[in-house]
């Protein structure tokens, strides 16, 4: 618990035996005491502590996912100040307050994009929807509850994740004796793990590797592996999503023999 204005190492109980000692009572004045009296509903305020989901929450780009937390004890947050937000406390990727949508505080990116769910506010449990999720909305938010002066919130992990395209491969000569294989996926998140395997199932060494960030904040990802040996029939290029642990493989033939400048663009999906 956070409580704003007084120091937490002094109680009701132990103020108010200071104050007797310092001032006998036919001394002390009244003034004084009315004041005293006048912040014990503070002091009482009621404790709580914010809950939020204990692992991260996973969501692929496109849909709509829910932030959800709650007040332990259980009491309602009607009348409280409840935000979420990411790195600064404004503006927030929502803001409820004085019982409605504060949307001057919002950040431009989720404005029209969040719902408030409060069917269970009267029990402290609420949650905020952001819909048509971006790869950008990938990462931490904070969850704060605030009632008069005191404070308190919870750390909610957001993963965010697609699978990109079918893989699309391009196979031209490369020197004398060897054959170029370029594999291009686009619309992956976050950074793909790309393989070139030969018939046999061993590894080819990538010749070279890049990965895209396009102006949607997915992945397009190209990766080429050069096969000196004709007789190994076929090759596949697999891009797998280590979130989501699902890939995407495309094989495609190998010829015994291609002429200089002969390129082909022939793939089978698995």
């Amino acid at each position: 618990m956070h409580l704003l204005g007084f120091s937490p190492c002094l109680t009701c109980t132990s103020l108010l035996s200071a104050m007797m000692v310092a001032f006998p009572v036919s001394s002390q004045p009244r003034y004084l005491i009315f004041f005293f009296f006048l912040q014990l509903p503070m002091l009482d305020s009621v404790q709580f502590d914010v809950i939020g989901p204990v692992k991260p929450i996973l969501v692929m780009v496109g849909e709509d996912v829910d932030l959800p937390c709650h007040l332990s004890p259980n009491i309602s947050a009607e009348s409280m100040e409840v935000r979420w937000y990411r790195n600064k406390i404004s503006p927030a990727v929502y803001v409820y307050q004085k019982e409605k949508d504060q949307k001057g505080e919002q950040i431009k990116e989720y404005q029209g994009r969040t719902t408030f769910v409060r069917d269970n506010i009267t029990e402290g449990n609420v949650a905020v929807t952001i819909h048509n999720v971006r790869a950008s909305d990938d990462g931490q938010y904070r969850c704060f509850f605030k009632d008069d002066q005191i404070y308190e919130e919870a750390i909610i992990e957001l993963k965010v994740a697609s699978l990109g395209s079918d893989p699309h491969i391009h196979m031209e000569a490369y020197g004398d004796e060897g054959i170029l294989l370029e594999c291009t996926s686009v619309g992956w998140y976050p950074v793909p793990q790309v393989l070139w395997k030969d018939l046999r199932g061993e590894i080819l060494p990538l010749l070279s590797v890049s990965q895209t960030l396009n102006g949607d904040g997915l992945i397009t990802v190209e990766a080429s592996a050069v096969v000196r040996d004709h007789s190994v029939g076929s090759a596949s290029c697999s891009i797998q999503n280590p979130l989501l642990n699902l890939e995407k493989v495309v094989r495609i033939s190998i010829p015994g023999y291609i002429a200089d400048n002969t390129s082909f663009q022939r793939q089978t999906p698995f």
